[in-house]
């Protein structure tokens, strides 16, 4: 490699080389530590973009590819065909990820879908034409179908996200683009590819601009997602307490009455009166008891479900307050009742061990046996009579740190 016979442009082209590398070994390492696929085909985009740019370099190709080409006769017609076919299918699946096209835009996607279909099969294609027999012929006719089609498909699709724009990215999405394909078109007619790496450069900045901004309009909706979420959980602890304060205050009322009561007659019904009275008592106790069902099991619940939103895992905070949500209104509904069927007792069972697992880490199995010949709606049994059993034989019964077990 001699220096002295390098051209200014040369000079240019490794330059350039070294902002690309930057650019991808940044994304490459965004992509090993959040595991994102999205980061995955944009590395992929820039790395084949990159080579198929650098392979049609006079300097490189005397340089690095005419001395390849001695044990891979055929690595030229590689990188500047199948490469190329490659670059385009990964920047259309990034930008299909980039812009959360099967949500927010689905004609986009349903194109897109066909387009990377046809993108593959070229891949393969000339894979295999360059494999076998070579087909100079073939691999233009297949390299011209390929843009034509490309260039069609990109400006359909970037037409219809910016009609339908939802969001900035659209904008970091489509600007891109045209700086590449203006590059493009200006080293077609210029019959220099200097300018195609100038439009490439210019949109791997914006996509990296675009992907920080992408990353940032994620944290705010994540962050947006927490506040609803603690405040709804602030909003159902006020209830909670305020539920707790009217029930004591109503237990309070009653027991003051019965006693006033109580007093008022006569000594020789005393003893019926008594009866009565006690057996009134039990009935408010256990009113007040099945009402409350343990107050650390319901902050637990609550703590477990801020523990969860904290985590960022929404989906099982979702679902886990959403079975808390019904407990405490089958709680507050049954309150009222003396008596509730079999059928709606065992539903709230199911419930309130689903919340039981999600706290355990689904630890242990849980099955329900009626006799065939019990009809659950018309037995009445007390509300929550059920519960204080099942939750022991969860708190005593069930170990932590084994797996396989089962309540039945």
């Amino acid at each position: 490699m001699d220096f002295h016979q390098m051209h200014w442009i040369d000079f240019v082209n490794i330059g350039f080389l070294g902002i690309m590398t930057f650019v991808f070994l940044y994304a490459f390492g965004v992509y090993v530590y959040e595991k994102k696929s999205i980061y995955f085909y944009y590395c992929l985009y820039i790395f084949v973009l990159g080579i198929y740019l650098f392979s049609r370099s006079a300097f490189i190709y005397n340089t690095i590819t005419s001395e390849l080409e001695i044990y891979f006769p055929r690595i030229n017609y590689y990188l500047s065909d199948t490469f190329q076919y490659i670059a385009h299918f990964s920047a259309l699946q990034f930008g299909i990820l980039f812009l959360n096209a099967k949500k927010d835009y689905p004609i986009f996607y349903r194109a897109a879908y066909y387009v990377r279909i046809f993108f593959l099969l070229a891949v393969v294609l000339s894979f295999l034409n360059i494999s076998t027999f070579n087909q100079t012929g073939f691999n233009d006719w297949l390299s011209y179908i390929e843009r034509t089609i490309a260039t069609i498909a990109t400006i359909y699709m970037q037409i219809v996200i910016l009609v339908q724009a939802k969001n900035k990215l659209v904008v970091f999405y489509i600007v891109g683009s045209i700086l590449f394909l203006v590059g493009a078109v200006i080293s077609v007619f210029a019959l220099n590819v200097i300018y195609m790496r100038i439009g490439t450069l210019l949109e791997i900045l914006l996509f990296s601009l675009g992907l920080a901004y992408r990353s940032n309009l994620i944290q705010y909706e994540r962050n947006i997602f927490k506040e609803r979420m603690i405040a709804e959980i602030q909003e159902k602890e006020e209830l909670l307490n305020s539920y707790n304060e009217d029930l004591k205050r109503q237990v309070l009322e009653r027991s003051e009455a019965l006693l006033h009561e109580q007093q008022l007659f006569e000594q020789e019904k005393q003893k019926v009166l008594k009866l009565s009275l006690e057996k009134e008592i039990d009935r408010v106790k256990m009113t007040a008891l099945r009402s409350q069902m343990k107050p650390h099991f319901l902050f637990n619940a609550l703590n477990a479900i801020r523990a969860l939103i904290i985590k960022n895992d929404t989906h099982q905070a979702y679902d886990y307050l959403t079975d808390f949500s019904r407990l405490v209104r089958y709680i507050l509904e049954s309150s009222e009742n003396d008596y509730v069927s079999l059928e709606e007792e065992l539903k709230m069972l199911k419930i309130y061990v689903r919340i039981e697992r999600m706290r355990a880490d689904e630890n242990f199995e849980y099955e329900v046996e009626v006799d065939d010949a019990i009809n659950e709606r018309e037995i009445s049994i007390p509300p929550l009579i059920l519960q204080p059993f099942l939750e022991n034989a969860i708190v005593h019964g069930v170990d932590l740190t084994k797996e396989n077990q089962i309540i039945s």
